[in-house]
C-alpha cells in the first residue's frame, strides 16, 4: 500500500526531542528521512533511557524509526560538500541548532537555496530566528515558564506543577514543525520554490493559553491559579479515591452534569451547577469520592455519559481495548528481539503508515548512502580515517 508522504525526501539535522519526533512521524507516513548526526556529539535523549544493547537505547530506537543513519562531522569541508550534494535530491531540510550555527558551518538557508531554489528549510528553535532571546539556551520547562501557561497552572497553595511530558517540545516544536513543513510543501506545488520555515517553541506555546489569552486580550483579567474554568476553580478537576488513585471529572454540559448529580448525590451540587466556585461544596465532593476505591467509581461510570474517567497508569494506557483497537502499539524486530513502540497517531482511510525498522546506531548507513552518490570506496575510507564521519 502507498504511503501518504512517500514523495518527500528529508535531511534531518535535529537532536533531542522536538525535531526527531517531527521527523519520525514524517517517516512513519512514508517520507524518506536521512538522520545526520555526529558519533562524537552527545545527545541527551538518544543516549539515555533503557538500553537495548551497547549501541542503541529505546528512545533512539523509537526516534530513529524508519530513518537512514548518516554520520558526518560538519566541521570538516568534506562533510559540508556532501550535504550540498545531498540537497540536490533531498530538497527538504530540518534543523534544530541555535540561530547562526548552520550559517557558520556553511549550510545556512541562503547558501543552500542558491544551490537548490526548491529547498524547504525548517528551523526549530527555542525562541526563533529573531528577537533578543534568540540565542538563549532553554528546555521545555523554560518555554512553559515564559509562555504564561504555568503562571495560571498548578495550585494556589503550591504553585506551578510539572507534567510527565514535554509540551513545548512536542506540541510546540515538533507538531508546528510538521505543519510548517507540509504547508511549505503545498505552497511549493504552486510557486515551484522553497522557503525558510521559522518555528519557535515559545511562539507555538502562546496560543496554547487558549481561552485565557483570548479573554485577556479582549480586556479580561489576568488568569490566576484555580481561578479559571479549566484550572481547578470549579467541578472540572482531579479527585482522589479511597485507595490513593484519581478520577478526572468534567461534566460541564447540562446533560452530563445532571446525570452526574444523580450518580454522585452531593447535597447542593445540582443547584450550584458545574461552574460553582464554592470551596465547601468542592470539599464535600472530594470527601465523597474519597469514600470508595477507584474500581468502584470506574464501574459506576463505565456506561455513563458523564465525562468521568480514571487516571490510568502508563501500562493501563498502552494496553487496553481502545488503544488496541487503534493499533497504537506496534512491534518491530531487532536482531531477533521484538521491540514494542508507540505507533504513529494519524490514521488514513486509503494510505498506510509504515514500520520498516527501528532506529539504527549513528552512521549505520553512511557508506551505502554515499556510495549511491558516486563516492568510491577508497574516498570513503580515506574520509573515515580523517574523521569526516565522526
Amino acid at each position: 500500500m502507498d504511503h501518504s508522504l512517500s514523495n518527500l525526501k528529508i535531511l534531518d539535522f535535529t537532536t533531542l526531542l522536538p525535531g526527531p519526533f517531527a521527523t519520525v512521524m514524517l517517516a512513519d507516513m512514508g517520507a524518506e528521512v536521512v538522520r545526520i548526526s555526529s558519533k562524537s556529539r552527545y545527545d541527551l535523549v538518544f543516549e539515555s533511557g533503557e538500553a537495548l544493547d551497547d549501541t542503541l537505547t529505546a528512545p533512539g530506537a523509537w526516534l530513529g524509526r524508519n530513518k537512514k543513519a548518516l554520520s558526518l562531522n560538519l566541521k570538516t569541508p568534506e562533510a559540508v560538500a556532501i550535504v550540498k550534494r545531498l540537497i540536490q535530491d533531498y530538497d527538504i531540510l530540518i534543523e534544530q541548532f541555535r540561530p547562526g550555527v548552520m550559517e557558520r558551518l556553511g549550510l545556512g538557508y541562503e547558501t543552500l537555496k542558491a544551490l537548490n531554489p526548491r529547498l524547504i528549510y525548517v528551523s526549530i528553535t527555542a525562541y526563533g530566528q529573531t528577537g533578543p532571546l534568540k540565542n538563549r539556551a532553554a528546555h521545555d520547562i523554560n518555554f512553559l515558564a515564559r509562555s504564561g501557561i504555568m503562571h495560571a497552572s498548578g495550585r494556589t497553595a503550591s504553585g506551578p506543577s510539572l507534567m510527565n511530558t514535554q509540551v513545548g517540545d512536542l506540541a510546540g516544536g515538533a507538531l508546528h514543525g510538521i505543519i510548517g513543513l507540509l504547508s511549505a510543501v503545498n505552497e511549493r506545488h504552486v510557486s515551484g520554490l522553497g522557503q525558510h520555515v521559522d518555528v519557535a517553541m515559545i511562539d507555538a506555546l502562546l496560543p496554547l493559553n487558549t481561552l485565557s489569552a483570548v479573554n485577556y486580550l479582549a480586556g479580561g483579567d489576568e488568569p490566576r491559579r484555580e481561578g479559571e474554568p479549566f484550572n481547578g476553580s470549579n467541578l472540572y478537576d482531579f479527585y482522589e479515591t479511597a485507595d490513593g488513585e484519581y478520577l478526572s471529572v468534567a461534566p460541564l454540559e447540562p446533560k452530563f452534569f445532571n446525570r452526574f448529580c444523580e450518580l454522585v448525590p452531593v447535597a447542593g451540587l445540582k443547584e450550584a451547577g458545574p461552574y460553582t466556585r464554592d470551596p465547601e461544596l468542592k470539599a464535600s465532593l472530594r470527601r465523597h469520592f474519597k469514600g470508595e476505591p477507584l474500581s468502584y467509581w470506574t464501574a459506576l461510570f463505565k456506561d455513563e455519559d458523564c465525562c468521568v474517567e480514571p487516571v490510568l497508569t502508563l501500562e493501563e494506557a498502552l494496553f487496553n481495548p481502545q488503544t488496541e483497537a487503534r493499533d497504537m502499539v506496534t512491534s518491530l524486530d531487532y536482531n531477533g528481539r521484538t521491540i514494542r513502540q508507540v505507533a504513529c497517531p494519524i490514521h488514513f482511510s486509503r494510505t498506510d503508515n509504515r514500520y520498516d525498522h527501528i532506529g539504527e546506531p549513528a552512521g549505520k548507513d553512511t557508506y551505502d548512502l554515499l556510495s549511491a552518490l558516486g563516492y568510491s570506496a577508497t574516498t570513503l575510507q580515506a574520509w573515515d580515517d580523517q574523521g569526516v564521519f565522526d
